[in-house]
């Protein structure tokens, strides 16, 4: 998230929050929630608990964003606010000294939800590398680190977000990566990203609030109802523009089809049909996925160029099928 998206997103939607406005509020949780939870994970090296405390977090929000005078002041006071409970959570369950001792306990809770014990397993050993790397790097590093990683590896969204400059952040990575042997570095990086929170998250903290209920973590029947409200509206969005898609594929080819001059190029051009479709289902989700994902410009940009290249393939080789299934002499087929 840049300097100037960040800007646009609080210059609009922090009065409409400050109103009541609940999608305004959404938009300003999904363009900070891999800020906070980074913050509560600096402190506390747990993944789940880091999501209860960026949740809380936001639920003290909601609550004073309409005392909050000065929208600057925003961002440096979620900040402040995640570590303040963060640390609160250590002293209170007594891990104001965490170590490495507690993963058996952290593997029954990774399991509470009843996934496979394996894939559970495997989660919980991450989360134990990612504590491990965290633990051997500097405090003033962690929030740094994380967030790089979570922020598809961009100093500068990492220093638009941290309230830092380029330079600053770019050191304290540095810092870090000294700390960490490599097998450390490329675990922080594959869990920080796999655990960072997403759209589900988003719709945990703002279903509650809109149903007036009690916060998201303390699991409910309304909370439950409202996120799936939440989320099934998202996902009818992101299933009606496939769908127009889709349809208008499905008209092309039908076209194309309709002028075959014999079955072998019906059939070629049936499968072009449905790589086709395929290809350009695949770009939608695509899309949705790089908002969902907070995807910089510069990686968006080249996924697109992959994608429009790929199309343009596709176009030509349909032509190269006309050609090829077309009589060389221009009369009419012989069979």
């Amino acid at each position: 998230m840049t300097t100037a998206a960040l800007d646009v997103i609080l210059e609009a939607d922090f009065p409409a929050a400050q109103r009541g406005d609940h999608d305004a509020f959404a938009r300003l949780v999904r363009a900070t929630q891999r800020m906070v939870a980074s913050v509560a994970l600096a402190v506390t090296r747990d993944v789940p608990l880091s999501e209860d405390i960026a949740q809380e977090t936001y639920l003290i929000a909601w609550q004073k964003l309409a005392t909050m005078t000065n929208r600057d002041s925003f961002l440096p006071w979620l900040r402040q606010v995640a570590r303040n409970r963060a640390i609160d959570q250590l002293r209170k369950r007594g891990y104001a000294e965490r170590s490495l001792d507690h993963s058996e306990q952290r593997m029954i809770a990774a399991v509470a939800d009843g996934s496979d014990p394996d894939d559970a397993r495997k989660r919980a050993e991450q989360r134990e590398l990612l504590a491990q790397a965290l633990d051997e790097i500097p405090d003033s590093s962690r929030e740094v680190l994380l967030l790089f990683y979570r922020e598809g590896q961009s100093s500068r969204n990492v220093a638009a977000l941290l309230g830092m400059s380029d330079s600053a952040v770019r050191k304290r990575l540095q810092r870090a990566r000294e700390g960490l042997h490599a097998e450390l570095w490329h675990a922080v990086g594959e869990v920080s990203l796999r655990s960072a929170p997403g759209i589900a998250f988003t719709a945990s903290v703002i279903a509650p609030l809109a149903a007036g209920s009690a916060p998201a973590y303390a699991t409910g029947a309304a909370a439950t109802g409202s996120t799936g409200k939440w989320l099934l509206g998202t996902l009818g969005s992101v299933f009606a523009a496939l769908g127009l898609v889709l349809a208008a594929v499905a008209l092309d080819v039908r076209i194309y089809l309709k002028k075959a001059r014999n079955p072998v190029e019906y059939r070629s051009l049936l499968l072009h049909g449905v790589v086709y479709a395929a290809l350009m289902a695949s770009y939608v989700g695509t899309l949705f996925w790089s908002k969902h994902a907070n995807w910089g410009f510069t990686t968006t940009l080249s996924v697109s160029v992959c994608y429009s290249v790929a199309i343009i393939w596709l176009a030509m080789r349909r032509v190269r099928i006309l050609r090829q299934h077309r009589p060389k002499n221009g009369g009419a087929d012989s069979g």
